[in-house]
Order: structure tokens, then C-alpha cells, then sequence
């Protein structure tokens, strides 16, 4: 519509005698776009209830990216987690995704599972990523990784901050400074059971999570499992 055809629509309304006609009139003639504007104003709403409360449809939500490996939902490495939590699945969900690649030293322009990853850290979905370790530090500077310094990551520290992987850069001065970005499990059965990656493993957190409390049963549980321990020995 151009500013005449405004203009004179505005006039013309105003001319119109009483409320009601004039709401009649606007009806009949701009019942469609105002039908439309509504119900992209719902739509609008749903989509952003839907993100602020997704995080309360899991227990926990990893993504485990890059890998060919047979270790998503319904899996042998997720059902054994499982077994290590008391989660009421028919209460909130568990899932392991395995169908995300992407690699943030590389061009990640229009790749659409970064879009995924995105969007899940953003709405507070993603509870933890594992990468290969290069890969997951390189992904800590687009802010979507928790500071494992941070307040809320404090029971993850505790154990394991000797694992800390930092994700290095300069400050507005230039000077060096590095965040604890990435927890390296290298030697979890994710690498010496499952061999998900080639040469190394580390594990993030989504900056919004909240459930960290399960992440630390994942690390507890693929870092000390049976299996883990007697690698290590």
C-alpha cells in the first residue's frame, strides 16, 4: 500500500459517521489483513513460549556432533546412562542427537545443523556437546558454550577442573585471556568403547542449560563407568 492510498483511506474513514460504521467498514475491506496480522501475532507468541519452555521437556539433551557412530536416542550408550539416573521418562524426555555436523574452525555459513545447534543452545535446550577437542574450543568464542567458571557450572568444576579446556582470545586492551570452555573426556568410553571421534573428545555446555546436575551424571558416568576404569588400569 503507498502513502496515497493511506492518506485516502485515512480520510475517508474519518468522514464516515459513528463507530460502529466505521469499524464495519474497516472490517469489510481489511478483514483479511487483519485476520493475517493476528495470527502471526499467535504464532508469534507460541513459537517464543514454545523456546522459553523447552528446556523443561527434557531431563537432559546432548548433542553428539560429528560423529557416524550408533550412540543417539535408544542406543546401547544411552540406555546404559539411563541406568545411572532415576528420570521418569514418562514425565520429561532424554535424547542423545547424533544427527549434527558441523565444524566451527571450518565455514559454517548456511549450515543448517549449526542453525540447529543455535537455536537449541539459545532456548535452553542443549544441555551439553561433545566435539573433537580443537572443534569445541573454536566453538566457545561464539558465546553459546557456558563459562565453566561461572556460578552455575560450580558442582562441574569441583570434579573436574583439571579436564578444563580454554578457548583463548584478547581483551579490548589486547591483552591474553582464555575461559574454561570445554571438559576433556578424551579418555571416557566415548572414545575408548565407542571410538566416536578419531584422535580426541571434549564436552561443552550450553550456555543456557539447565540441567546441569544430568551433565555431570553423563560425565561421572562415561568418565567412571566399569568399562571406563578398567581401560585406565
Amino acid at each position: 500500500m503507498g502513502s496515497g492510498f493511506l492518506k485516502k483511506e485515512k480520510k475517508k474513514i474519518k468522514e464516515i459517521q459513528g463507530i460502529q460504521d466505521k469499524l464495519l467498514y474497516i472490517w469489510d475491506y481489511y478483514k483479511l489483513w487483519i485476520v493475517g496480522f493476528l495470527a502471526l501475532i499467535v504464532a508469534g507468541i507460541y513459537f517464543l513460549t514454545r523456546l522459553s519452555s523447552a528446556h523443561s521437556e527434557y531431563w537432559f539433551y546432548l548433542i553428539l556432533a560429528n560423529t557416524m557412530e550408533d550412540v543417539g536416542t535408544g542406543s546401547r550408550l544411552y540406555k546404559e546412562y539411563l541406568e545411572q539416573t532415576d528420570f521418569d521418562l514418562k514425565e520429561k524426555s532424554v535424547a542423545f542427537n547424533n544427527q549434527i555436523y558441523f565444524d566451527f574452525t571450518l565455514n559454517t555459513t548456511g549450515n543448517t545443523y549449526f542453525e540447529s545447534f543455535i537455536v537449541l543452545s539459545e532456548a535452553g535446550t542443549l544441555d551439553a556437546i561433545t566435539m573433537e577437542s580443537n572443534s569445541l574450543t573454536a566453538l566457545g568464542q561464539t558465546g553459546r558454550l557456558m563459562d565453566l567458571d561461572s556460578e552455575e557450572a560450580a558442582p562441574i568444576k569441583a570434579k573436574y577442573e583439571d579436564r578444563f579446556l580454554y578457548y583463548e582470545t584478547e581483551d579490548e586492551e589486547g591483552n591474553p585471556v582464555s575461559y574454561p570452555v570445554g571438559i576433556d573426556v578424551t579418555d571416557s568410553i566415548l572414545m575408548t568403547e565407542y571410538h566416536i571421534y578419531g584422535k580426541t573428545c571434549a564436552l561443552g555446555l550450553g550456555i543456557n542449560s539447565h540441567n546441569i546436575e544430568a551433565t555431570e551424571k553423563f560425565l561421572d558416568y562415561i568418565l567412571n563407568s566399569p568399562s571406563a576404569q578398567e581401560e585406565k588400569s
